[in-house]
């Protein structure tokens, strides 16, 4: 369980400093981003609002990943089914998301390689919790 705690402390931590920089980079180029938007059609405003929102979804779901890590560590069996059943809606949320094409209001397409890392993650996910509690069996 601990390992699994790891790999969602270290992915937690990653994602509020990609979310960090994200939050930095959009306060600090607030005109480039607005310029940049309106480029490529869209409205300044919307195309700002995107990468804000972008950044807060980020170092809201690494403080997510961080809560789990926390009841990981402590060996909580309803802290473990919780955080397998978060992974497979993320990965089922990226899926549908990679999936559709064109996406809407000049969204980018989601890459292959973050869902092959998530579903990649609620497999190990699952293998773990279920090595573990029958272990404890």
């Amino acid at each position: 369980m601990r390992l699994l705690a790891l790999i969602a402390g270290s992915i937690g931590f990653l994602l509020i400093c990609v979310g960090g920089l994200g939050l930095n980079s959009t306060i600090t180029g607030w005109d480039i981003l607005g310029r940049s938007g309106a480029l490529m059609g869209l409205q300044p405003d919307h195309w700002r609002g995107h990468w804000l929102g972008t950044a807060l979804v980020y170092i809201s779901l690494g403080v997510t990943f961080l809560c789990f890590t926390i009841g990981l560590w402590r060996g909580s069996r309803s802290a473990a089914i919780a955080w397998c059943i978060t992974v497979n809606v993320i990965s089922a949320v990226w899926l549908v998301l990679f999936v559709l094409r064109p996406l809407p209001y000049g969204f980018q397409q989601i890459p292959f390689s973050e869902v092959a890392f998530l579903i990649v993650l609620a497999v190990i996910s699952w293998f773990i919790v279920r090595s573990h509690h029958a272990k404890a069996i």
